[in-house]
């Protein structure tokens, strides 16, 4: 008996020095770092949020960037906070698209170390009451846009053997009552990205997707509050639906009311994505994926991985307050 409990001990603590083992050179490999001076990145989305955030930590490396916006007015800010170029581009338009990709391949000189993919939007609502127009929206910013532009500057992040980083979300992973068409467009980015991955791997490009959970920007600040335009539309489309009767005004004032209280409280600083992309352009050794958050690497890991019975009631217990259910 004492040398079972004896060879027990000797094996526990064998177990411990090769995890310890294991953990620092798992440590030790994904802090050797690349040198990103000069090197030319794109970012998109760089109006605010995550990806002007990006712009302003790459700054730091003294990156070439090419920023990538929706308004002059932030085009304007950033070529004067430093990047190499901005450029005015509506992502919804595939001329618009064509001529960016062909500009920023000139700037560049055809050699791209970096694409960050950081634009998106969102159009929340019910299922009941979103219009089709709103997922058709949300894809062209969130996928189609990310996939043309992606395509057509691939010869350059050969030239480079460089990286691609798409930002996709939690969403992306576990998809959630009331925001249907952006997790439809997250779905279909994952499912790119790991296309993508696969086929670049044979010139040594990088593909990393960031999932975040919810941060502190603009967009997410307004997501409940979003929920009145889909409501909106889709009483203009059909104002004596019955959709009205499960979701009525009175409902929707009360979900957006209690639910921006929780978001506000359960928001993080953007900066946790922000080292992750970082790591994903500057690692030797990039990652994969990144969750990027406490929520993402705790509650959404769980619905993620949990039997889809237990993720699916979990989720349901998310929409409060609940529904009417009128027959």
């Amino acid at each position: 008996m004492e040398i079972v409990v004896s060879t027990f001990g000797w094996l526990v603590i064998l177990a411990l020095c090769l995890y310890g083992i294991f953990k620092w050179g798992y440590w030790f490999v994904r802090r050797q770092r690349v040198a990103l001076a000069g090197q030319w990145v794109v970012v998109t989305g760089c109006d605010s949020g995550i990806g002007r955030a990006v712009v302003h930590r790459l700054l730091r490396h003294e990156c070439s960037i090419i920023a990538c916006c929706q308004s002059e007015q932030a085009c304007v800010e950033l070529r004067e906070n430093g990047v190499a170029a901005a450029l005015q581009i509506d992502l919804t338009k595939s001329d618009e698209i064509l001529s960016i990709a062909s500009e920023i391949l000139e700037v560049s000189d055809g050699r791209l170390w970096g694409v960050v993919h950081c634009a998106g939007i969102v159009k929340p609502g019910f299922i009941d009451y979103l219009p089709l127009s709103h997922y058709r929206d949300v894809m062209e910013v969130n996928f189609f846009a990310v996939v043309d532009l992606t395509r057509r500057l691939l010869p350059a992040l050969r030239q480079a053997q460089g990286r691609c980083v798409m930002v996709s979300s939690v969403d992306g992973l576990v998809s959630l009552p009331g925001n249907a068409p952006y997790d439809a467009s997250k779905f279909a980015l994952e499912a790119f990205a790991d296309a993508l991955r696969t086929e670049l791997s044979f010139w040594k490009i990088s593909v990393s997707v960031v999932n975040p959970s919810t941060l502190r920007t603009s967009m997410s600040e307004s997501f409940f509050e979003l929920h009145r335009n889909a409501w909106s539309a889709m009483e203009h489309e059909e104002p004596a639906g019955d959709w009205k009767q499960q979701w009525p005004l009175a409902w929707l004032d009360s979900f957006i009311a209690k639910n921006t209280e929780n978001l506000h409280r359960i928001a993080e600083d953007p900066v946790v994505a922000v080292r992750d992309i970082e790591h994903a352009l500057s690692s030797r050794h990039p990652k994969l994926r990144y969750l990027s958050g406490t929520l993402a690497k705790t509650f959404f890991y769980m619905l993620w991985v949990a039997p889809e019975s237990v993720s699916a009631k979990i989720k349901r217990m998310t929409i409060q307050p609940p529904p009417l259910r009128k027959s």
